[in-house]
């Protein structure tokens, strides 16, 4: 009788294709919304349909641990955000004071607008360019984690916000270099790699609403 682990290995196949659609939904929405609970659940969503992605890569049970290491970190973020009170309102500013000369426009509808161009981008680059050892719905998800990951990053100043689009760029990244090199070693330090993240993250978050630069 086939373990749920073995069972979760073959259903990837056939799950493959609306998890990358899914990620992309996700990355998407991590870019879009700021809301911190919405985008902590997101992140949640994101690594499990990674981790599904994953599956098609490397063998099962890793791809679990790497869907359970992602799952833990999320907490981490909501205990941060509910500590600082992330979401209250601001205390008024003037707004020439606020933006400086380089101010670049990022309300919802520029980022919606931005998300799709970027969607797009990494949909034709992924038909045209895809990359190699990964099955075409991995390629697809790579790209747009990677993508949407550094536009996250550009659009905020927010180290919380920031700290997810670094950890959907290295999601991202670690899809596709998990197909290179598979081995534990390497997968166990990007894992490392990512609760670091999370923690200079919760560390900035704590220490920019401590300065009170934080809404």
């Amino acid at each position: 009788m086939p373990t749920w682990i073995e069972i979760l290995g073959r259903l990837a196949a056939f799950t493959a294709a609306p998890a990358a659609i899914g990620v992309m939904l996700t990355a998407g929405t991590l870019v879009v919304i700021q809301d911190w609970r919405i985008s902590v659940f997101t992140l949640v969503i994101q690594y499990i349909l990674v981790g599904l992605l994953l599956m098609t890569v490397i063998r099962p049970e890793v791809a679990v641990i790497k869907m359970l290491v992602g799952t833990m970190i999320c907490p981490v973020f909501y205990v941060t955000a509910r500590w600082v009170g992330w979401g209250r309102a601001p205390e008024p500013i003037p707004e020439r004071a606020a933006r400086p000369r380089w101010y670049l426009p990022t309300e919802m509808p520029f980022r919606l607008l931005a998300v799709l161009i970027v969607m797009l981008a990494t949909y034709r680059l992924a038909a045209q360019y895809p990359l190699p050892e990964l099955p075409p719905a991995a390629s697809l998800a790579t790209y747009t984690l990677v993508a949407l990951g550094m536009l996250a990053l550009g659009l905020t100043e927010e180290p919380l916000k920031a700290g997810m689009g670094l950890l959907t760029f290295m999601a991202g990244f670690e899809l596709f270099y998990a197909a290179l090199e598979p081995s534990i070693s390497v997968i166990g330090l990007l894992g490392l790699i990512n609760f670091l993240i999370t923690l200079a993250t919760s560390y900035l978050t704590a220490a920019r609403a401590g300065l009170g630069g934080m809404p």
